[in-house]
């Protein structure tokens, strides 16, 4: 019996050295790769919510992080979110201000040893990541040594031009995901039209098997060791994941504001709308009110059948006694929602409650002469 107690304890001792450092003894290491586009065009780079996310997710289950760019140096340091408690966490606790002032070159990080490869999102990603020949170098590194890879929102277009020792897409009949079509045409009119190309249909174009949850909600694919990640609200969950492949079990978190509410969106599609009354209620200040407001808009506006917008209106009338109070514009959607399905008792309900109780907000005359119509 105390054979057995001294084996066991001896191969729990065994894995937890496993799950936490290096065969070597050294701590964990990841290599996080982030676009150095934004150095040329400010408008086109990482992306800073994805990188700070996953950067704190990794650093808090004891990994050490470097920050990898396709040339080295220093990049732009975004500060468009700093009102945010996790940024504030992010650029004060942390090094990486220090580490954003001087990346690593993919040359320069090929020579070091890592565990595991986070691929961060944001605009950028589509320009330098998937050409520059020194980061496909280094990112086929661990495609061979088949070390566990991450990549989130646009962050999947380094992989598609990877290829296998057989010359065959690393990505071909893999189950990934990324930022869609849909939400690329969506969310980034202003940028998409520069994109070489649109990173869903570069990875089916290259035998992905693609797949993904509706716009905007989160989602994370996994095939074997490799973890790809649709959008930002999946970024935490990714970095949770590839925690995971590298053999800890991920320490417990609450979850960022952002990514609660559109978890919270997510279970609502899947077990009623009343979900997010009861959340609300339970805990108002967990959950972001203006993504809430953002996603009642947008949901109806890209759904593409009646059918569609039938769901997506039901649930902006869920939102809309938390949000609408705070954004007045959104009663307005609300009531044009209703006029473009035909159901215009509805949309004159909407509008008596909108004379009641936002009397100072005026009504578009195209509305107007919808209604009397």
């Amino acid at each position: 019996m105390r054979i057995l107690l001294v084996i066991t304890i001896l191969v729990i001792t065994s894995f937890s050295a496993y799950a936490n450092n290096t065969p070597n003894g050294a701590q964990q290491r990841v290599a996080m790769v982030i676009s150095g586009y934004g150095n040329t065009n400010k408008a086109l780079s990482y992306d800073q919510e994805e990188l700070a996310q996953s950067y704190l997710v990794l650093t808090r289950n004891g990994f050490e992080v470097d920050i990898v760019t396709p040339t080295g140096g220093a990049v732009v340091v975004k500060n468009n979110k700093d009102h945010l408690p996790y940024i504030q966490e992010f650029k004060s606790t942390t090094p990486i201000l220090t580490q954003l002032a001087n990346t690593l070159s993919a040359s320069d990080a090929a020579k070091k040893q890592y565990d595991g490869l986070f691929i961060v999102g944001g605009d950028g990603a589509m320009f330098d990541l998937p050409t520059h020949p020194g980061l496909q170098q280094f990112i086929s590194q661990f495609v061979h040594q088949q070390k566990p890879i991450a990549a989130v929102c646009h962050g999947p277009a380094a992989l598609v031009n990877i290829k296998l020792a057989d010359g065959s897409y690393f990505v071909k009949n893999k189950r990934v995901n990324s930022f869609t079509k849909i939400e690329d045409y969506a969310f980034k009119k202003e940028n998409v039209e520069l994109y070489p190309f649109i990173v869903q249909t570069e990875l089916e174009n290259k035998g992905a098997l693609f797949e993904s949850n509706k716009a905007m909600l989160p989602y994370v694919a996994i095939d074997n060791n490799l973890i790809t990640a649709q959008n930002p609200m999946s970024v935490a969950k990714a970095a949770d994941a590839l925690v995971l492949k590298m053999g800890h079990a991920p320490s417990e978190r609450a979850l960022f504001k952002d990514e609660a509410t559109f978890d919270l969106l997510s279970k609502a599609y899947s077990e009623g709308n009343y979900l997010i009354d009861v959340a609300l209620a339970k805990n108002p200040n967990g959950y972001d009110l203006n993504y809430l407001a953002v996603y009642g808009y947008y949901a109806f506006q890209i759904a593409e059948t009646p059918e569609q917008k039938k769901v997506e209106l039901a649930m902006m009338q869920q939102i809309k006694k938390h949000v609408v109070m705070l954004h007045p514009q959104y009663q307005l959607a609300l009531i044009a929602a209703n006029l473009e399905l035909g159901f215009k008792d509805q949309a004159n309900t909407e509008y008596s409650w909108l004379k009641a109780n936002l009397p100072d907000l005026e009504m578009p005359k195209s509305l107007l002469e919808k209604l009397s119509a």
